[in-house]
């Protein structure tokens, strides 16, 4: 992780964003990003209003004096720090900037009023998450203490998930994260615990790797719904972050994208990682 994008509008919850993502900074010498996106309802009636408006030095002034408070945290002392504004880049088009703005990851911060379900349905978060091709963090407030120790990652190991599982575990490999692979064993989907490792050699086989290497990753957690024990087993082991592998809108990618459960949505202030393949 050497770039992290951070998407800002100066706000409080672009602020609990930033802390956090000057500690990554910190953690993995990497550079930050902020970006600000002039919107198109910031202000015009036309396209050539538009441009003068985004020409318009004083309205530049502005943002960068907005830019300098928002920047000026003691937190990111010795964190390089470099500021980009862009007309006309919309949430779900973030992702397209890897090219040119050269990053890895994102830390999108999000309203905590309806807890999970308020930081990806219906949000500028949700936006970033279905389509950015780097690894995502979302916080949902400001955390009380940063650390990385203990990471979960929430699989269901069905073989379609396979790319995604790659990647995201590639990803926390290359930044020395070592987690607990959990599955969750709900009662409408009930599975004995014989099935459920047919289910993990498959998973493995397919990518050509061997169940041994994971033995003390994998955890079985049995649940009312996938939500809860994914909450659950994170409280329990008091985990510093969720990560979730996703290819779209199917397997567990529905815990973000359809129907978070209610006491995940409620309880958990756990940051989340998505990784999507």
């Amino acid at each position: 992780m050497k770039k992290i994008l951070l998407p800002t509008d100066f706000t409080p919850v672009a602020d609990y964003a930033l802390k956090y993502a000057a500690n990554l900074a910190s953690m993995f010498d990497a550079e930050i990003i902020a970006l600000y996106m002039i919107k198109r309802e910031d202000a015009f009636l036309s396209r050539k209003e538009a441009m003068e408006l985004y020409e318009n030095i004083d309205y530049h002034k502005r943002i960068n004096e907005s830019f300098d408070k928002f920047l000026d945290k003691d937190f990111l002392s010795g964190i390089k720090v470099k500021t980009e504004i862009r007309r006309q880049v919309e949430f779900d088009k973030i992702g397209a900037l890897s090219d040119i703005l050269d990053f890895d990851a994102i830390v999108m911060g999000t309203h905590g009023a309806h807890g999970l379900e308020g930081m990806f349905i219906g949000s500028n978060a949700e936006k970033v998450v279905r389509s950015a091709g780097v690894p995502v963090f979302v916080v949902k407030k400001t955390q009380p203490y940063f650390n990385l120790k203990k990471v979960i990652m929430a699989c269901d190991l069905n073989t379609d998930m396979i790319p995604a599982f790659k990647k995201a575990d590639e990803f926390l490999k290359d930044h020395s994260l070592h987690y607990d692979l959990i599955y969750v064993n709900t009662p409408e989907d009930f599975m004995s615990t014989g099935l459920m490792e047919n289910d993990v050699d498959k998973f493995f086989e397919e990518q050509g790797m061997k169940r041994d290497e994971f033995k003390n990753k994998i955890v079985f957690y049995n649940d009312f719904n996938i939500e809860a024990g994914i909450y659950n087993y994170a409280e329990k082991v008091k985990a510093d972050l969720i990560v979730m592998p996703t290819h779209g809108r199917k397997g567990l990618s529905r815990i973000i994208f359809n129907s978070l459960g209610e006491k995940m949505a409620n309880h958990s202030d756990i940051p989340v990682l998505t990784v999507k393949a």
